[in-house]
């Protein structure tokens, strides 16, 4: 009997589960993290504390990912601007990147992102 009363014990809660699959090296797992954060961001759940996690996804070859990743930065522009400067350094990154798009998508969001510097 004691041993049922224990079994959720160990659970961490959603947000480090989705912290891990964000750190994870399969990359539909990623994806798929990407889109369970914007859909809990809204529903209108905090989901600030996985912002480095969200933010470390930003120099991927997924179009769909990166731009998954930028409405994030967006959102939590506007209420947090002290976390988005953090993520100033992954925009210039994101500008010298190879991929399709991404100067023109950086360019673009530096005119969206509310950053005061």
């Amino acid at each position: 009997m004691a041993s049922t009363y224990f079994k959720d014990q160990g659970k961490r809660g959603e947000n480090a589960e989705l912290q891990a699959e964000l750190a994870s090296n399969d990359k539909n797992k990623k994806r798929d993290a990407v889109k369970k954060v914007i859909r809990d961001m809204t529903l209108g759940k905090d989901v600030s504390g996985l912002f480095s996690a969200v933010v470390n996804n930003m120099m991927t070859p997924n179009l769909e990912v990166r731009k998954l990743v930028y409405l994030y930065l967006i959102n939590y522009a506007k209420t947090q601007p002290d976390l988005a400067i953090m993520a100033v350094n992954g925009f210039v990154k994101d500008a010298r990147f190879t991929f399709p798009l991404p100067p023109r998508a950086t360019w673009t969001l530096g005119f969206q992102l509310p950053i005061s510097l």
